[in-house]
């Protein structure tokens, strides 16, 4: 067995895919950001100087730097679906070079200007993402073999860490947050990627708190934020809402709905403010009539452009994203907030009318 690394160029300027062989034959890529399944990294995290120079050595990589390797060849990329360093993407974690070449658009895609407009047109992806080159080169501060218990803190002692400015991180699923949670706490479950969002939404050195769920799920949360470089974790609320509730402590909740029961609103035309959670490019390619853009991280800076009289109805594609902008939205001081839990793609499935922007 033999590895050799090869030159990538793409996701970043001096990106390493390697190569494993066998007998002289090769038989894997580690392929970092170079191929990933459906898609390739993207090109433009070091900042728009840099993004069209980047996504023409991507182009290179593809059509020139992996010519000579053999179709058979599996590939083990870095990233999977969902994560923001990808430029689209599907699901899985491994594929072949002969697949992607037959099926990945970037592949597929050899003019230069069409490539390039693939490649740049991507959403935003979070802001602690700046911080991450630096953070890398200078090394973070060594754990050990495995993570110490995380400390349980009392509700007096998470309400009094609040007060001094400590976020609260609930990781419990959305519709579970609905039903009770902490005022002003963030909503951001387990099921879906933790770190992404509280790197886009809370300052790097904030204290952070985590409630709701179990002991493996503050656990697991804990990690994904220490990958990132978040470490100020003072520890987990003992005796989740049960404890808080015990205290004596205010409790919020919000209305949880699916996209039928937002629609018949939008057409009974009752006085209603749907916000849409969604991205940009989600948004142009379709959204509710009369709705309200406001991408999550772009919550806190205008919520107060939200009419106050009228219920708030928060929707995104699946409803994850939309508990995120909902607990943002009471964080801001809303009352009456909604929470549509469910697949925008169940407006399109009623045969409901869409505006599609230019």
């Amino acid at each position: 067995m033999s590895v050799q690394a090869i030159h990538t160029p793409g996701h970043t300027p001096d990106h390493k895919s390697y190569l494993l062989s066998e007998g002289g034959r090769p038989r894997a890529l580690f392929s970092g950001g170079a191929v990933m399944l459906g898609a390739i990294a993207r090109t433009d995290l070091f900042g728009p100087h840099l993004a069209v120079h980047l996504a023409l050595e991507a182009l290179t990589t593809l059509q020139v730097r992996l010519r000579a390797l053999p179709d058979d060849i599996r590939i083990f990329p870095t990233h999977g679906a969902g994560s923001f360093c990808a430029a689209g993407g599907g699901s899985g974690h491994e594929t072949t070079l002969g697949h992607e070449r037959q099926t990945n658009p970037f592949f597929l895609t050899t003019d230069v200007m069409t490539f390039l407009a693939r490649a740049l047109n991507q959403a935003r992806y979070p802001t602690y993402y700046r911080d991450m080159s630096a953070i890398n080169r200078g090394g973070a501060p060594l754990i050990g073999t495995s993570l110490p218990p995380l400390t349980r803190l009392g509700a007096d002692e998470v309400a009094h860490m609040m007060e001094e400015g400590a976020a609260v991180v609930d990781v419990r699923p959305g519709r579970d947050y609905d039903r009770e949670h902490i005022p002003g706490s963030y909503s951001i479950g387990i099921d879906g990627p933790v770190s992404a969002w509280v790197g886009w939404l809370i300052a790097r050195g904030r204290l952070i708190v985590l409630a709701g769920g179990t002991d493996a799920q503050h656990q697991k949360a804990r990690l994904q934020l220490l990958r990132i470089g978040f470490d100020t974790i003072a520890g987990a609320l003992d005796g989740g809402m049960d404890a808080w509730r015990s205290s004596g402590r205010e409790v919020s909740a919000f209305e949880s709905v699916d996209i039928e029961d937002m629609a018949e609103w939008v057409i009974s035309a009752e006085p209603m403010t749907v916000v849409d959670a969604r991205d940009e490019n989600e948004w142009v390619a379709g959204h509710v009539p009369g709705a309200v853009h406001m991408y999550v991280p772009d919550v806190p800076h205008h919520a107060d452009e939200i009419p106050r009289e009228a219920p708030v109805a928060v929707h995104c594609a699946s409803g994850y994203r939309a508990g995120i902008a909902a607990s943002l939205l009471e964080q801001a001081g809303l009352k009456r907030i909604i929470h549509v839990n469910g697949q925008y793609s169940d407006w399109d499935r009623l045969h409901l009318a869409e505006v599609h922007a230019t």
